[in-house]
């Protein structure tokens, strides 16, 4: 009778998570390999991560022992499955808890239902909860922590252990990914903001407020301690680090594009309305152009609709207004560091999740909610969801694997184990497929490895020469070859190769053309699109090692093929 009752209740929610992660793969992994090769070299002390390494390290030690799972002949394999189940699990769990938290705030199950569904649907989350990103589950850990608040914060004096776990569990959170903590402020004031502020309430809070320092200070306090940080210098430095050099990739309109992008799928419309701002004169992008981008600026103008409706209604009463203070308590400090950093990237908005999506359960609960709204938000459900899951479908997916294999398949037969493919940056299809489909058995079988010449936003644009000459003399001192892609050798860069002129004013196409060009080159295979071997000629050698004259020595030979995970 108890299990008829739950499936009753989170059944819908359950057969909606199966039925979208069953039909769709995510496009974009994410760091998910970097992540699998760091747990395989035990590097676990990465700042950004701190949780996340470990645990997937620990799983999968603990998985491995006696050789009891073996999905895939090589260990990367392995590891990447555990990865996925991890964030599968989470993203199932994080669900439930959005489902409690808004059942809790709108005394309503088909809103929690809903505003479930809606979750399962939106563009991060649904393609990072099938990656092996550390996003989903630090999500899920800021719900449990809040509905512990939430369902502690309505009678306090019965639940300060519930304040200390709340806390605890928010803390962990903040280790799974660090940008969590910009939700912390919000989702600790949830009691006091969704209930109203009391005496008992306040010490509730504080409560769960004090475990969460005291457990953050054991976390990260341990970990300086085991990698020998003992300095404020030392401290900063590993801080510092989470970063991986990226420097300037911020601003309003990539912030603007990038928020609503974290719930509708845009394909690759972001890139046209970049070189439409940037005023890109390689690939010109006029306003008619623009225009012509109805479904996505349609997409865009229905998600900033559904924020002012989302205020409009919020204002309207005492509670709503809290709730409304609650919201920019946590948009604020998550905007102001989108703006200022990788404000592009859909990931960047999930800490705002679980308000957000509060705010909407509150605004739909509502029985004299303006009947405007309910078709807004109607419509955004479905636009979104719809959108999202057929971009996301297996089948596209695998048309797009398919294509890419297709244009190397000529070069893969010329590939030995240490050679190297370079694209000109982490757009280019090849280079994406290496880190987006490791289940593939090209990826699987280990026989393609691919770096970026360029990474825009980045300090490895100020050395991006030196990089690539260090990585070269690495690849051929083992005894590959360095394989480059026909593009740089273009005088200027065709639309659909994800370039935009002017996106970091430190590197232009027309350095790499110059660059590459003065090289001498050898066979060449794959037609206009593929790819050209760099010879290991006498001349080729003394361009390179000019470069490396003023190259750090510790930096000879480095190795900038991988992405550092964020």
């Amino acid at each position: 009778m108890r299990s008829l009752l739950w499936f009753r209740r989170y059944g819908v929610i359950l057969v909606a998570y199966l039925g979208a992660t069953w039909i769709t793969d995510p496009y974009f992994m994410g760091d998910t390999v970097g992540y699998a090769k760091a747990i395989l070299e035990s590097r676990l002390g990465e700042f950004g991560h701190l949780l996340w390494y470990p645990l997937g390290w620990a799983v999968y030690r603990l998985l491995m022992l006696d050789g009891g799972f073996m999905v895939g002949a090589d260990a990367q394999t392995n590891v990447v499955t555990i990865l996925v189940a991890i964030n599968w699990l989470a993203g199932l769990l994080g669900v439930f808890m959005l489902h409690c938290v808004t059942r809790k705030i709108s005394q309503r199950e088909w809103v929690a239902n809903v505003v479930a569904i809606t979750l399962i649907g939106s563009h991060a989350f649904l393609n990072f909860a099938q990656t092996g990103s550390a996003y989903v589950p630090g999500l899920s850990l800021l719900l449990v922590g809040i509905y512990l608040l939430v369902t502690g914060g309505e009678r306090p004096e019965r639940s300060s252990a519930r304040a200390w776990g709340a806390g605890t569990i928010l803390a962990c959170a903040v280790g799974v990914w660090f940008p969590d903590v910009l939700s912390i402020p919000a989702a600790l004031a949830f009691p006091l903001l969704a209930f109203g502020p009391d005496k008992r309430r306040w010490r509730f809070v504080l409560n769960g407020a004090v475990a969460f320092v005291l457990t953050s200070v054991l976390i990260y306090g341990s970990a300086a301690v085991l990698q020998g940080i003992y300095t404020a210098a030392g401290l900063k430095n590993w801080i510092v680090s989470a970063a991986h050099g990226v420097t300037s990739i911020g601003g309003i309109p990539r912030m603007a594009l990038g928020f609503a992008r974290s719930f509708i799928y845009m394909g690759n419309d972001g890139m046209t309305f970049k070189r439409f701002v940037l005023h890109d004169p390689l690939n010109v992008v006029s306003l008619s152009d623009v225009i012509g981008l109805w479904l996505s600026l349609s997409k865009f103008l229905l998600f900033y609709l559904l924020l002012g409706f989302m205020a409009a209604e919020l204002l309207r009463s005492e509670r709503g207004r809290r709730i409304l203070g609650l919201l920019l308590l946590n948009g604020i400090p998550v905007l102001a560091f989108a703006l200022s950093w990788q404000g592009g990237t859909p990931e960047r908005y999930l800490p705002l999740y679980p308000v957000f999506f509060v705010s909407l359960a509150y605004c739909l609960s509502g029985d004299r909610s303006s009947p405007w709204f309910k078709i807004v938000v109607a419509a955004f459900v479905t636009i979104a969801t719809l959108g999202n899951v057929s971009a996301m479908a297996a089948s596209v997916l695998t048309h797009r694997q398919d294509e890419v294999v297709a244009r190397i398949r000529d070069l893969q037969p010329l590939l030995k184990p240490q050679s190297l493919v370079a694209t000109v940056n982490q757009q280019d299809e090849v280079w994406a497929f290496y880190w987006t489909s490791p289940f593939h058995p090209i990826n699987r079988a280990g026989s393609l490895s691919v770096y970026h010449v360029v990474e825009p936003g980045t300090t490895q644009v100020l050395e991006w020469r030196q990089s690539f000459a260090s990585q070269t003399f690495s690849v051929w001192a083992a005894g590959g070859d360095m394989w480059i892609s026909k593009r740089v050798l273009s005088p200027r860069p065709r639309s659909e190769w994800y370039w935009v002129e002017g996106d970091d004013p430190r590197v232009f196409w027309a350095d790499i053309y110059g660059f590459f060009s003065r090289l001498e080159m050898g066979r060449s295979v794959g037609g206009d699109d593929g790819f050209i071997l760099l010879l290991s000629s006498p001349e080729n050698i003394k361009s390179l090692n000019r470069l490396l004259g003023s190259w750090p020595a510790t930096r000879a030979g480095a190795t900038d093929s991988q992405p550092g995970p964020r």
